[in-house]
Parts: C-alpha cells; structure tokens; sequence
C-alpha cells in the first residue's frame, strides 16, 4: 500500500483523510501495524490507562486517536519525537509508525531519540520482513542487544543484581527509573560523575539522554577523564591493591643465591625518651609515615604496611615475634642478612632495644653486621648539623668503650664475617675527625683488646666516595646519594596538587641509569639498589623522591648488580645491598604494603635466584568467571596446581567475580580478583597491561561466562584459549550471548570437552571449526576403588552386600535433574527392594522449597539418602554400584570421569551433553531416552549387575586412567595455549649421590622451560638420596615421581632405558645425580628441537667443576680446538650421519652425556640395537650410543656453543678407577664400531691411531708416577 498517495491531502489535519472517508484505512492499519510487531497492547494499556474508558481495542485506539495524540505504540518509538524530527511526515498526516515501518527505516530515520538506528543496523540483521526495530523488541529482555552504543546490558544485568532477577528489559529499567536511582548504563559512563559536573546533581535528568542529545555541541565526559586526578583519588588507589600487586612467594630454601643480598635494618619503631623529648610523646617511625600524602599526579603516597602491620620493636616477645617473621620473610626473599643501624653517641646509645633483643634471641637465625650511624642527631632527616640534638664528638677517651662495643656484637656466631674477619660498616666518614689517623687507631684497639681485624666499609655519602682516601677496606653505596649527582630534575613534568611542594623529583629510571653506568672502581664496592626513595612523609613536600619505581624496573636493576657482584666480588665475597628493609618514612622498603604487596620482596628473591616470572619461557594467565566451588571454578583451580607443580610452569590467575575458592587460588598462586568487572574496568585495563608487559602471551580461560575478556586479552597481545563447557540453553538463560560470541570471535583456540558441546555451541555461535578442539577434561581426582571403603561407607548407610546402591552427584537443580532422580528411585523400588538410592552434594534452595517434603518421604523409607555436600566422596564412589547422570543439559560433567575411575558405570540421558557419546564409543554405561525416569531406572539395575565382578570395574578404571588422565590434559592444554612448547621429560638417575642432589634437583627444578614430568631413579642407593630426592621436591613444591630399586643394577645404561620407557614426553633429558646445570639449559636446546622435528639430539657445551663445586674450565671450547673441531665454537645443526663422521670418528666430543636432550624413540631404538654390549662399557658407553643412533639416522644433531651444563669431574670417580688397559681397550672397541658403521677415510683412521697412542701413552705416565 502506497500511504503517500493515499493519505491526508490536507497536510497536517487531524480531522479527515481520504482513506477515512473512503472507510479503507482502519482495516489497513491495523492489519499492518500487527505485521510489523511494533505495537506492543500491554504496554500501551499499562502507559495509557484513561482509554480503557473509550472502549476500543488499544491498537484501533492508537490507529484512530492515539498517534494524533502523541501516544506511543511502544516504548522506543517516540510518536512526537518522530513528527518533530520529520516535519515532512507531519505535513502530510501520515501515521508515523506505519511510515517507520514502509520508508522512515530505510531512510535511515530513527523512532526515537534513545534508538541509534545506524549503529544498531550495523551490529545486527532484521529479521525477514521487518524493522530493526523489531528485531530489537523481540529480543530486549534477553540482554545481548541494546538501543544505544552508550548502554551495555550485559554490563546493566551483571552490576544490578536485581534487574536481572526480576527478568525485564535492561535499558527500559535504566530509562524509567534506574538512572533515577543514579545505577550507570555501562562501565564508561558514571552517572554520578556526570550529575555532578553538568547537570548540577540534577537526579530528574536523564544523563545519558543529555550526553547524547549535547555531546556534539560540547565537549562530555561520560566518565571523569583519566587525566583529570586529585589528591583524592590518588590516596584512594594507592591504598588498595594495584596491578603489580603480589601475595608473598617464598623461594624454596635451596634455591641457589648468586649473591649475598644484604639489607639496612632500622630500629626506630619503638618509643624512646629522647624521641618524646624532641618530636613528641610515642614517636616512632610511623609517627612520620603517617604525614605521607601525593604531592602531585602518580606520587605514591601514603605508605601503608600490610602484612607486618604498623609493628613495634624492641620490646620482650611479642617484639621478637615480630623479628622473627621479618627474619622469615627476608630469608623466604633469598637475602643473606641485616645490616642493623647502629647508634653511639659519646658513649651513650640511642634505638639499641631491637638490637638487644635480636642478641638475646639465638632462635633468629639471620646474620647481621653493624651500621655506625655516626652523624650528629639533628631536626633535620637530611644529615644537614642544623639544630644539633645531640652530637657526636669523637673522644679518644670513648674509644677503647666504642671498640669493646663492637668487639661483643662480633661475638655473636651470627655476626657478618669475610674471611674471618668482622664486617662493620660506618654511615658518613669524613665526619670522623683526622680519620685516617683515627681509623688506625681504632684498628690498634681492636686488635690488642680483641684480637680482632675488622673489614671496614664506609658508605658513599656526602662527597666521601674512595674509602682509600680515609683509611677504609672497602665503600657501599647508599643511594640515591652519590647517584642523583648531575641528574635533571623531573618536577616541571609534573602535575601537581600542593603548589607548595618544592622538593627534588628525580625519574626512577634515570637512578638506575646511573648506577648501571658506573664503571667498576679500582677498590671494593659493594653495589646498593633501591626499591624506591621518597621521605615527603619526614620532608613534608619539601623532601626528594625517586619518582616511576615499579617491581620489575627494580628485579631488572638488582639483577644487574648481582651479575655485577660476581664478576667484582668484595674480598671474595659477593655482596650486593638494598636500601632498605624498612625505611618506611623515606619510602624505602621491601616489607609487604597494602598497594604492591609483597612485589619488591618477590623480586628480590627472582634477582637473585634468575628464576621467576620474568625467566620463564612459557607464562601463563589462567583466567575464570568467578571462585564459586563448582565444576569448571575447581578444573582451573587443578590446572594450576598440575602445570605448577609437574611441569614447572609459571602461573598466575585472575578471577572475575568471588567466591569461597578465592583464597584457594591465592594460596596456589599470584593473581589478582575483580569482584566487580563492570565497576573496576580501570583496574581491569591496567593489570592485563601489567601482565602483557611481563612478558605473558597466553591465557586458559576457563568458561563462556568469562568469554567476553577475550577480546581485552587479544588488544594486549596475550592470546586466549577459550574453555566452552556450557550448553546453549545455559548461555542464553544467563545471559551469556554476546559475550561468548566476541569471545570465540577473539579466542586464538576454542576447546570443547566433547563434540556434541561443540555442535551444539556451533549452532549457537558459528565459528571456523579449524579454531576448534575436543579434549575431555582429565580426571583430577583419580579415586580406585577400595574394598575397604566400600564396606565402611556401606556399613555407615546401614546396606548390606546385596543391596545395590545407586549414586547421584552435584547441585541439586532442575539441570541436573534431581527430580528426575527421585522418580528413577521410585521406579527402581517398584522392580526392586534391595536398592538404595543417595545424592551427594548441595541443592538449589527453592528446589528444596518445592521437594522438601518428597525428599523427606523418600528418605523415611530407608532406601533413599539425600546425603548433601561431602569434603571427602571417594568412599561413595567406592560403596556405589552405578551412577545416576540424570541431567538435563550437562556438557561434559567431571563427576562422571570420578565414577568411571571408580569403576562404576553410568546411565545418561540422550541429549544430555556429551557423556552418552562417551557412555557409548567406552562401553562404560547406558543411554536411555530423555526425562525417561523408568527407563533409567532399568538401565541402573541391568549396569549395576556389572560393577558386581572384579573384573568390570578394574576394566571401567582403566579406562579413566588411559583416555581421562588429567596430567594429559592439562599437558594438551599448555602446549595448545603455547604451541611452539617441546614436551621434555626429565629424569635423574642417582646411585649414592645424596651429597650432590641437592643441587642437582635445584638445577632441574629452577628450569626455566616447561617440563612433563621429572622422574628420579635411585640404583638402591645405601645413602640417604631418596629421603633428599623427596625434602628437595616438597620444598620446590614441585611432583616428582621417585623409582627406587630393589638391588643395584649394576650399569647406568639399565637406568637409562628404564628412563626412556617410563617418560611420556617426546624429549628426554637424562640429567645425571652429580652433575649441574644452568636454569636455562632446556630452553636454549628446546628452542633448537622446535625449529627442526628432525632433530633425535641435541646437547650443549660444559663447564667443568669438582668434586667440591669448584670451577675447572669454563667451557670445552679450548679442547674441541685441541681435537680438530672448532666448529664447535659456535652453534650449530648438522645432518647426524656428517656430526658422528666429524666430530665422534676418534673420540667422543659429546663430553657430558647431561648435556643432551634426546629424541625418546631414538635414544629407545638405540638402546635396543645396542643390546647387552652396553653392559661391557664402563667409560664409552654413552659414545657408543651416540654413534649407534647417528649412523642410521636422516634426522640431524642440534649444538649450542654456550656452556649450560656443568660437568661435575671426581678425582676418585669410576672413570679414573678404572685401569687404564681398560679404558684403552674401550677405545679401541669403540674405533673398531666405528669402522664398521661410518666407514671412515684413511685421513680419520691414522687420527684413530694417533689418539689410541695418545691416550696409552697417558695412562702409561700416570702409572708411572
């Protein structure tokens, strides 16, 4: 119909057209207004109650009267608006609505101002023959479609609790009341923000209506700008936990320091006279922290303690309480000692009682040594002599008292020492007078009263910077003095909030730039970092801040000065010093505070061990919706455990909402948790920042629900695999659409649990089925059977053996069919007596509401337990004799991988999710029709009988051992989140080593690389290596999987194959009891392995220590030249046949046998074809397998040329026992293989000869001598 040539020829009158005088138009209208789906009666009624009393049927009303009237036919299309916008349509009395319908849409005209038509038609496509406008009301209360850019309803629905539980339209709900009751409409738009700063807290305007009617007149901002800070806020985030925030990590106590890390103790945490006489009564230095605020834009200030608290010290137990967990603490951090300020003046001590203390407390097992605060005690905190409040004046006479004084502290056994000697330290040396006189004279005391010779080190203050200049052993930095000296001032790049502030601002970086540049002195330093320095609380914007510091710019320094302290030790020994512990007012400080946590402290311990986060290869983010104890909350939870604890990876979590597993996951390991995303989006933004910038690049996250950070992740480059185990109806029922269809839009990999999940998320989202993969989650716990408690179990539930017990598991809810639970017992009663049914877990409360009583009725028959939530359900598993999946939609339930590990077998429902597919391809159980509670229940009945027999439930076990493994999933898992990772097994096989395990498990443990699985192997050991294998695994917190023999093998080799045929990786790396290895060493060879799959080995160069640790040779590259192959200089991959041809022909170049990483099946086939000829070897044996699997072989050898492995050379090992007939003799055998397997030229075989002469020759002298 052709309303422009058939309506209101009199323009804008109301009063008549043709089509009314005609009579055609009624029928017309309505007929079409129906089409079109825009009138909506109820709402029309509801919005228009005075045309009840005209009679007419809403829509005849609105067709005849009520547009004229500016009525609305629903809420988005705005009748008056409309006329308003297109006073064409209003010249010519058209309705408005049927014009949308027929032309306004399509040329692009809106119904209503709160209707973006143009950017909704862009996001979405109408259904066939209607508006835009229709296919948003059919969908508005399902929350995945919105009018407006500006208003998020997944965002309205998850913040306001209430909205969704009422079920309505999000944005109607906004419109007509929530933006009254001041709720926001998405994430960026605060609404209380924008009453405040345009409408003049004007609560009867709609804000987002404003925003959008005025932002192209004026510049809005939805949300205060990120640019425009106060004070305010500035104290607000910095007294919550930021996005570098860490929980304490304690390192293993046998991870290996590189350095002695020291750091400055301060006392001044209890109240002394002096302190009450001069800053007022109960001063301490908290008093100070407190006056901590931001001078200007990103000042961290204040300075809240977290863990510790606001403590005292120095005072009886509760104060050595204290010290105690900071000794903890700083040990835990992988620091070496206090370096505890000492204070004298004129024989009279100040701040002495923590000290005391510490003395008198032999249990705080941490070294110290001295810190001779010397300067005059003034006003000031800048060591200026202003206002002198008691002074230092170097009498002779005090002399022989002040050495007496150190002379007891060096007494104690925890006392700091460098080659005997003591090490006292003094703060400002030039203010010594005539100090190097003095300094002698001191020296003279302390040997004659004390035969002592102390080691003594000025700090590098105020312009005294050369200890030789004052009679010094050595110097120690105290930054930032010495530093800052010459560098620009950052304080006109600041925005600032006290415009009386006047300090010094120096960048952080610039400090660090610094100290790094210095050039090592040409006498004993021991280099000083500093976690941060701001003393505005004692300077009141007057002081100097270190402005930018962050965890990882501070790990990043700290490393650098303990490579620093290794390479330009102080007497020997590598120090390296923080300022400070806990210089709280001077911010300066690696104790726990409530914005960073224990960051600084954790990268201490990374600085100094090289192991950590930033050295991983392979980081991963685990990110779930929430930490609710279900099913897919606890398989993350598991995933973490597992890929921490097997293989080593580092993990960190980020949850999106609470939960009971909240402090589960903290205790598993670092993360953050957002409560309340849709609020903290800011916080959101800034901790993937943080974790993009450290380097992670993946991410597991674990549901649909938590699908829509994909795209968050993505923009980071941090690339998601997407966990799908929800089913359609879940999805849409909580509101999960849109966000998981940008998240399987941005996910790298989506993984189902079964193919019937995917289909079936297919349907709902289409995606490129390249982009997918099916793994059945693993069971992560793997309860057998037990007989014994089967019985108890049983005996409790008072059932005797002939009863067959039917066990039903999860949330009692409508999805997981507990109703149709109930009616499958009754139906099984009604063929059978002896049967029990029970239900272990919690049930949905208004579940309970309406089968409370059934539930009571079915128990008081003695044949049904509802047993509710149960910590420990092995037992159940065991005492069942078939398993109840009665759900309705379940995609792919871990509880039915538990009872299978069990041995029992289960009966589904079909179409319930993907178990029926499972129950069918295994054999394990039985499929009935859905909701067919009777057909259930004969299937239970007819499976139990099964479970009866040993043998059926030892065969349904070994099915979940074999398919449903958990440490196979989580392994697929991590190498589809990182699929560039080679899986390497590690195996260690020992024989009486348990002096060298120590260090060698820490070498394994503190890989840097993802492992599979690291296997120990003890040759019936006579020492104590199994009880060290298992301390050291417990203190790495790491699995470790321990084979121990019952009598010797007799030959490495034997351990060697048993080795390769227990590991699961494709890679094996045999790491030897006694040998060492940089963290590194798997990564650098990893890297080579998946650059070539060819590659059967690959190994690297060797350092060589003793027996004792002690450094030999830095590398082999100087023998390699000796031997004619400086090719091996350099990395390299060479075909394998040309490797044994060019570098095993006269002997074995592969030194070290811990050097390699062996192919699996190669090393496997060598073996075999090797046979018992290996027995016959006790020196050569590794070469002989080398060329065995080189000669054959079309694959290649890979070689790094940087020393990663340590080859530890005993003075009385087996190779130099042997008589050197022998080792000869296996030379010669060796020689003789080779001529029959690489068919060698003359120009080898005379090099042969040689080297047999060669090494005869050897043996020969050393029998000599």
């Amino acid at each position: 119909m052709n309303l422009l040539s058939t309506r209101g020829i009199w323009g804008g009158s109301e009063t008549w057209s043709i089509d009314e005088a005609l009579g055609l138009s009624l029928a017309s209208d309505l007929a079409m207004l129906a089409a079109g789906e825009l009138f909506d009666a109820a709402w029309y009624l509801e919005a228009n109650p005075d045309i009840a009393a005209t009679g007419l049927e809403p829509a005849t009303h609105f067709a005849r009267h009520g547009w004229r009237e500016g009525r609305r036919p629903n809420l988005y299309f705005d009748t008056a608006w409309y006329l308003r916008q297109n006073p064409d349509v209003a010249r010519i009395g058209i309705n408005p609505v049927l014009h949308y319908m027929s032309a306004g849409e399509a040329e692009g005209r809106a119904p209503a101002a709160h209707f973006d038509l143009a950017w909704y038609a862009q996001r979405h496509q109408p259904d066939p023959g209607l508006t835009f406008l229709a296919h948003f009301l059919r969908r508005r209360r399902t929350g995945t479609v919105s009018p407006l850019p500006e208003f998020d309803p997944d965002f309205y629905l998850t913040r306001y609790h209430d909205v969704a539980a009422a079920g309505v339209d999000p944005f109607e709900h906004y419109l007509l009341t929530g933006y009254k009751e001041g709720r926001d409409p998405s994430a960026e738009f605060d609404s209380r923000f924008y009453l405040r700063r345009y409408l003049d807290v004007d609560a009867t305007q709609n804000p987002l209506l404003h925003y959008r009617q005025h932002r192209h007149a004026v510049r809005l901002h939805p949300r205060q700008p990120a640019s425009e800070v106060d004070v305010f806020q500035e104290v607000r985030r910095f007294s919550r936990p930021g996005p570098d925030f860490e929980e304490v990590a304690p390192l293993p106590r046998t991870a290996q320091r590189r350095a002695k890390v020291l750091a400055y103790y301060l006392p001044q945490f209890h109240a002394v006279p002096e302190n009450d006489a001069w800053w007022g009564r109960g001063f301490t230095e908290w008093t100070a922290t407190a006056r901590g605020m931001p001078r200007f834009a990103g000042h961290y200030q204040p300075r809240i303690p977290r863990d510790l608290g606001h403590y005292t010290l120095g005072g009886p137990a509760a104060d050595t309480a204290t010290m105690h967990r900071q000794v903890a603490m700083a040990r835990d951090a992988g620091l070496f000692g206090f370096v505890q300020y000492f204070y004298w003046f004129n024989g009279r001590r100040l701040l002495e009682r923590p000290l005391e203390a510490y003395l008198a407390d032999a249990s705080l097992d941490f070294p110290f040594c001295l810190m001779w605060a010397n300067e005059n005690w003034t006003r000031r905190w800048d060591g200026s002599d202003h206002e002198v409040l008691i002074s230092q004046d170097y009498d002779a006479a005090d002399d022989p008292a002040l050495i007496d004084t150190f002379a007891r502290h060096f007494r104690d056994p925890r006392y700091i020492r460098i080659g005997g000697r003591p090490l006292l330290m003094v703060y400002r040396a030039r203010e010594i007078p005539d100090t190097r006189a003095t300094v002698a004279r001191w020296r003279r005391l302390f040997a004659r009263r004390h035969g002592e010779n102390p080691v003594l080190v000025m700090s590098q203050s105020f312009d005294a910077i050369d200890p030789r200049d004052w009679g010094f052993d050595g110097a120690i930095e105290f930054p930032p003095h010495k530093l800052g000296t010459g560098l620009q001032r950052r304080n006109a790049e600041l925005t600032y909030f006290d415009p009386g502030a006047d300090g010094h601002v120096f960048s952080y970086d610039d400090i660090v730039a610094a100290s790094l540049a210095e050039e090592p002195p040409a006498f004993p330093l021991i280099k000083t970092a500093v976690p941060s320095w701001d003393n505005d609380a004692r300077r009141q914007g007057a002081g100097l801040v270190l402005h930018g510091s962050t965890p990882a710019k501070y790990q990043a320094w700290m490393e650098a000065l303990v490579e620093r302290a290794r390479a330009h030790p102080l007497m020997g020994e590598r120090f390296v010093c923080v300022n400070a512990w806990n210089e709280w007012a001077e911010g300066a400080y690696l104790e726990p505070d409530v914005h960073f946590g224990a960051a600084y402290l954790n990268a201490t311990a990374r600085a100094v061990t090289r192991t950590g986060p930033d050295e991983a290869t392979a980081k991963l983010l685990l990110v779930g919706h929430d930490a609710f104890p279900a099913g897919a909350q606890q398989l993350l939870l598991r995933l973490a455990r597992q890929l921490q604890r097997v293989s080593g990876v580092h993990v960190e979590y980020l949850l999106l909402g609470d939960g009971k597993l909240a402090p589960d996951y903290a205790a598993t390991a670092p993360g953050a948790m957002i409560a309340d995303p849709a609020r903290q989006q800011a916080q959101l933004a800034a901790l993937i920042a943080s974790w993009a910038g450290r380097g992670f690049t993946a991410a597991i996250v674990n549901t649909a629900a938590a699908a829509w950070i994909v795209p968050q992740l993505r923009a980071a480059g941090i690339a998601a695999t997407l966990l799908v185990h929800e089913m359609p109806r879940l999805i849409r029922e909580k509101n999960l659409l849109e966000g998981a269809r940008v998240g399987a839009e941005a996910a790298e990999r989506i993984v189902f649990p079964s193919a019937f999940v995917r289909d079936r998320f297919a349907e709902l989202i289409p995606f490129p089925p390249a982009r997918a993969d099916v793994m059945p989650q693993g069971v992560y716990r793997m309860a057998a059977f037990s007989a014994k408690a089967r019985r108890r179990r049983r005996a409790k539930l008072g059932i005797g053996r002939g009863t067959t017990l039917v066990l039903g598991a999860g949330y009692a809810d409508l999805r997981k069919g507990f109703d149709l639970f109930l009616q499958a017992w009754r139906a099984a009663r009604r063929r059978r007596a002896d049967v029990m049914f029970c239900w272990i877990g919690d049930i949905d409360p208004l579940l309970r509401t309406y089968l409370g009583h059934e539930i009571k009725a079915a128990e008081a028959t003695g044949s049904f337990r509802f047993a509710g939530f149960q910590d420990e359900t092995a037992s159940w598993f065991s005492a069942a004799d078939a398993f109840a999946l009665t759900s309705r939609e379940d995609p792919f339930p871990s509880v039915v991988l538990e009872a299978l590990a069990a041995g029992l077998p289960t009966v589904a429902f079909k179409g319930s999710g993907g178990i029926p597919d499972m129950l069918r391809e295994h054999r394990c159980g039985s499929v009935v029709a859905m909701a067919d509670a009777a057909a259930m229940a004969r299937a239970l009945l007819r499976v139990a009988g099964d479970t009866r027999a040993a043998r059926g439930r030892a065969r349904l076990a070994a099915l979940a051992r074999t398919h449903f493994a958990f440490d196979r999933y989580a392994d697929a898992l991590l190498r589809t989140a990182h699929p560039g990772i080679v899986p390497i097994s590690v195996a260690v096989p020992s024989y009486n080593y348990a002096g060298y395990l120590e260090q060698r498990l820490t070498s394994v443990f503190a890989q840097t690389y993802p492992v599979t699985e690291v296997l120990l192997l003890d040759d019936a050991s006579t020492d104590a290596s199994v009880a060290v294998a298992r301390r050291m695994a417990e203190d790495w917190k790491r699995d470790m999987a321990v084979h121990v023999n019952s009598a010797n093998s007799g030959s490495v080799f034997h351990q060697w194959r048993r080795a390769a045929e227990l590991a699961h990786g494709d890679y094996i790396w045999i790491a030897e009891a006694d040998d060492d290895a940089d963290p590194a060493l798997l990564a650098n060879l990893a890297a080579l392995l998946s650059s070539m799959p060819d590659i059967e080995l690959a190994f690297c160069d060797s350092r060589a220590i003793d027996g004792d640790g002690q450094p030999l040779w830095p590398s082999y590259r100087a023998y390699y030249a000796e031997s004619g192959a400086p090719a091996l200089a350099q990395d390299g991959i060479f075909p394998a046949r040309d490797f044994a041809r060019q570098f095993l022909s006269e002997r074995n170049l592969i030194l070290n046998a811990s050097a390699v990483v062996w192919k699996r099946e190669a090393l496997l086939a060598a073996l075999d074809r090797c046979g018992d000829e290996l027995a016959g070897f006790r020196v050569a044996g590794d070469w002989r397998i080398y060329i065995e699997l080189m000669h054959a072989s079309t694959g290649h050898v890979a070689y790094v040329a940087t020393p990663l492995n340590a080859h530890r050379r005993h003075d009385a090992s087996v190779t130099h026992a042997l008589h050197g007939a022998a080792h000869v003799d296996e030379i010669a055998r060796m020689h003789k293989v080779i001529r029959a397997r690489l068919d060698p030229d003359p120009a080898t075989l005379a090099r042969q000869a040689t080297y047999l002469r060669s090494v005869s020759r050897q043996f020969e002298l050393d029998a000599a001598a």
